[in-house]
């Protein structure tokens, strides 16, 4: 499966918040020969392929959540910051990477053990009471092992496969799953597979864990005549988003807590999956995606993706089936144009 090897790749390249240039890099290259690229300032990534007078912009955004160095204690212990909405709850006892420019850096963030704990009652430690051991005992030491401050921070990543290999549980899968979709997509229009109806961007953006700053850039660049963003849809409360399930299609996110897709659009969307035999999931969600860059600026946008189990954690949990069946369902789109909409 070229998309699973494509996945992988992106996983384990690093890229938290503002520093995606790796990941950049790595998508540049296996694109490179599907059409012209472009790099805008704020580090956006844009593929354009075909002609028209309509045009569509399929969206996927590049960077992880992660840490950044902010301190350097004389003990040789590092501070740090978060990047995005990581729950203080994961952060003790996790394995982290330390990027530097001389180098990958290994540590743990620490945690006082049970045996030295005085009080009784357990709470959660905040992030800014927690610290980085990469093992020096001094700050001098810390610094001729290569640290500085603003590095970036990654998490170690697991790379699990349940169910038979039709799951992985793995860090990172928001969103470089929807980036390596976009590489199929781009792909399998290169190699006639996909013939849109209509001119298409494909974008993968910077800075959307931190308030979908690269995309509010990009859509006051590119105005197209409608918007995909692809992305992971946060499983499983009945309260928010009903009866959503991994295995059971792609979603569509019709409702979260930064847009609202149209209803119009929402039930094109649907009829168009019945009519192709695609089971999809119409849902409201939590959190936001970039739709809502381009909502702003009036764009007619909606939101794709497949159910995760374990969003913004290390073991973050997805279908390989509900992936398949959001690529076709992305094909049947491109190819059906949105002429059924107006």
């Amino acid at each position: 499966m070229v998309f699973l090897e494509t996945f992988r790749k992106l996983v384990y390249t690093p890229g938290i918040p503002g520093y995606e240039d790796r990941v950049r890099e790595l998508i540049s290259f296996m694109v490179k020969n599907y059409g012209k690229t472009f790099v805008d300032s704020l580090g956006n990534l844009v593929l354009e392929i075909g002609e028209g007078e309509k045009s569509i912009l399929l969206a996927a955004h590049m960077d992880e959540l992660g840490l950044v160095i902010t301190h350097i204690e004389d003990d040789g212990k590092l501070r740090f910051r978060k990047m995005g909405g990581i729950d203080d709850r994961i952060l003790p006892s996790q394995h982290v990477i330390i990027h530097s420019e001389n180098g990958d850096i290994p540590g743990v963030i620490g945690l006082t053990p049970p045996h030295l704990r005085l009080e009784k009652e357990v709470k959660v430690v905040p992030w800014n009471e927690l610290y980085i051991d990469i093992g020096a005992d001094s700050a001098e030491e810390a610094c001729s092992l290569g640290v500085e401050i603003l590095d970036p921070v990654t998490f170690y990543k697991p790379w699990s496969m349940l169910k038979k290999g039709k799951v992985i549980a793995t860090r990172a899968v928001d969103d470089r799953f929807g980036c390596a979709v976009l590489i199929e997509i781009a792909r399998m229009v290169h190699e006639g597979k996909i013939t849109p109806k209509l001119k298409v961007y494909l974008a993968w953006t910077v800075q959307e864990e931190v308030g979908l700053r690269g995309a509010l850039a990009l859509a006051h660049m590119i105005k197209p005549s409608y918007m995909i963003s692809v992305d992971t849809t946060t499983c499983c409360n009945p309260v928010i988003t009903g009866n959503l399930k991994p295995g059971n299609g792609p979603t569509i996110r019709a409702v979260d807590n930064a847009g609202i897709i149209s209803p119009k659009l929402v039930k094109y969307l649907i009829k168009l999956a019945e009519q192709n035999n695609i089971l999809v999931q119409a849902v409201s969600a939590g959190g936001g995606t970039d739709m809502a860059a381009f909502q702003r600026v009036n764009v007619l946008s909606a939101a794709l993706g497949v159910p995760v189990k374990y969003t913004h954690s290390t073991t973050e949990y997805l279908n390989l089936d509900d992936v398949e069946k959001l690529i076709q369902f992305i094909s049947v789109i491109l190819e059906d144009g949105f002429r059924n909409i107006e």
